[in-house]
């Protein structure tokens, strides 16, 4: 949903540029002449463009028809390579401890929380230096990356899979995810049935009512009322109570239909929550479908995760 309030670019160490384009006060280039007179040099196969977090701005600046190319480097990448473990992936830190670079951090100039504007609201003289910043420090810290991507043998990695893959995440991103939202709802409701059965039975089963969802509640209905005896005598919550937990209803699943009965409550409940009516909300009302972020740096074993 980001609009562009303006681009900088970096070609040498030490300088920057920084080109307005949606700022709410001073003066702006428009945005069309803007991106037709960088298409060249950002679609020419003979320069390498660099970003720290390139998918972000690939993604922003295709929206509106600018498909930068070729992708050569990306130093959040290189640093998940180096390091998966690595404190430093976010661009402020890693200038900090790569380059001893203290930069400005964005909250000084957007603030945060109920307080923050939108960068479209901030001065241009305050922003120039604050962007130029983020792509000189990038270009800077390349070859110091370069070299210990080489160290750790990773620059196969970085070239063969991770850059390639970048565009094609964007394009996923940007397409979307179809959902069927008549047939989710359908869904839901079917299970808030059976959720409501479920609840029947183990009220029926125990001879009162109770919030099935609260563990405290629960481990008073299976320890006290029913009398199961705990897997674990040790294994107590913090209020005292005996552990309801995944692992413990597995143990005692099979010695009372209440445990069976629960176990389905909570898988149905988690369904229904995590999915069923959690994914419309996260429809774009503008393409009807639903827009992942696809992360390369999250998971330490190197799989994707999707947020």
């Amino acid at each position: 949903k980001a609009d562009i309030v303006g681009i900088s670019l970096a070609v040498r160490e030490g300088e920057g540029y920084y080109i307005p384009v949606g700022h709410s006060a001073g003066t702006n280039l428009p945005l069309e002449k803007v991106l037709s007179a960088l298409e060249a040099p950002l679609t020419d196969p003979r320069i390498g463009k660099i970003a720290h977090n390139a998918k972000y701005d690939y993604i922003v600046l295709a929206k509106f028809g600018l498909a930068v190319s070729p992708l050569t480097f990306d130093t959040m990448l290189a640093e998940f390579i180096i390091d998966p473990s690595s404190r430093n992936l976010g661009l402020k830190n890693l200038a900090f401890t790569k380059l001893g670079e203290e930069m400005t951090h964005i909250e000084e100039l957007i603030g945060k929380g109920k307080k923050q504007i939108s960068m479209a609201d901030v001065a241009i003289e305050s922003v120039a230096p604050y962007a130029v910043a983020d792509a000189e420090n990038t270009l800077r810290l390349m070859p110091i990356l370069q070299a210990e991507l080489k160290r750790v043998d990773g620059e196969k990695l970085l070239d063969e899979i991770d850059l390639p893959l970048t565009p094609v995440l964007a394009g996923m991103e940007m397409e979307g995810v179809l959902l069927d939202l008549p047939f989710l709802k359908e869904m839901s409701d079917e299970m808030t049935k059976r959720l409501a059965e479920i609840e029947k039975q183990i009220f029926a089963s125990v001879g009162k009512t109770f919030n099935v969802n609260s563990t405290q509640q629960l481990s008073d209905v299976l320890f006290k009322t029913l009398g199961l005896e705990p897997p674990d005598r040790g294994n107590k919550t913090a209020s005292g109570h005996y552990s309801t937990a995944a692992g413990v209803l597995d143990l005692l699943s099979g010695k009372h239909p209440v445990v069976d009965w629960v176990l389905e409550h909570r898988e149905l409940s988690k369904l229904k929550s995590t999915y069923l009516d959690a994914l419309p909300l996260a429809v774009d009302s503008k393409t009807g479908r639903v827009h992942t972020s696809y992360s390369q740096i999250v998971s330490v074993t190197g799989r994707l995760s999707s947020n």
